[in-house]
């Protein structure tokens, strides 16, 4: 854990104040690299995420960018390095349900209704967190107030093959947060939806990140969407996977469609496809 210098002591006195202990980054990589066999997919990634921040990730195709969240979800381990979630291990993280998983599928069991489906991670968490001894993190909210969370009230007991694929992703969200996480990882979810669909979600999904304070770290391929969405742009490139260039999005705090019209953020959308074009 990172802690803040001491300050000078008062004058005529010996004693400075005690430090003040900063909390952890959501997370934290320290050159870490992943190897498959003989190709390098990540080559030292030096990366730290703030509690409630929300980034996305940008790049090439083949550059790595599912491989680092899989790293971050401790579903890949690293070929050397360090790394830690809210100061601790990728292991003891995902053992405590810091933090979920969406993937670019909704991946909803078929037969069972979207409030069931939501319900499943409780299921088989609890049976989990009673053979470690420890306590399930459970959100405050019910399964079927997620979903209205969401946007999807009266659609608790609709099949997967009843709703949109937008429907479908939003059930994704709710069963991620159903357990409370801390850092929510979302690789490429609204990537297979219509421009109108995505839109709304992204809307949503910037709501969403308000009101629970969650951390976001957000996998892409559309630079508008990268913007409009991140407080910061993680740029990548390929051969190997490593991060090119961090950008910083000072856009208003609300966001809105339209800013996609404006100067500034047509120079942000210039400035990563120039980056992108360059890799």
């Amino acid at each position: 854990m990172r802690v803040m210098q001491k300050s000078r002591a008062k004058a005529g006195g010996d004693d400075a104040p005690p430090a003040i202990a900063l909390p952890p980054p959501a997370v934290a990589l320290y050159s870490a690299s992943v190897d498959f066999g003989a190709v390098k997919a990540l080559n030292q990634i030096d990366l730290r995420i703030e509690d409630g921040e929300f980034i996305t990730i940008l790049g090439p195709s083949g550059c790595g960018k599912s491989t680092l969240l899989r790293l971050i979800s401790d579903l890949v381990p690293p070929s050397a390095g360090a790394m830690s979630i809210f100061g601790d291990s990728t292991e003891a993280a995902r053992l405590a349900r810091q933090f979920a998983f969406v993937f670019q599928s909704a991946a909803l069991l078929p037969w069972r209704t979207a409030v069931q489906n939501v319900r499943l991670p409780l299921e088989m968490g609890k049976k989990m967190a009673k053979k470690q001894g420890r306590a399930l993190p459970v959100s405050a909210q019910s399964p079927e107030e997620l979903l209205e969370f969401v946007g999807l009230k009266g659609r608790e007991n609709a099949w997967p093959h009843e709703l949109s694929g937008g429907m479908q992703q939003r059930v994704a969200i709710a069963r991620a947060l159903i357990c409370k996480p801390k850092l929510l990882l979302m690789d490429e979810p609204f990537g297979a939806l219509d421009e109108m669909t995505r839109d709304h979600l992204n809307l949503q999904l910037l709501d969403i990140w308000k009101k629970t304070g969650v951390t976001i770290v957000f996998v892409t391929h559309s630079i508008p969407e990268a913007v409009l969405l991140a407080q910061k742009v993680v740029m990548m490139k390929s051969q190997p996977g490593a991060i090119k260039k961090i950008i910083p999005i000072d856009l208003p705090a609300k966001r809105k469609l339209e800013m996609r019209d404006t100067a500034k953020f047509n120079k942000y959308a210039a400035q990563l496809r120039k980056l992108l074009g360059a890799h």
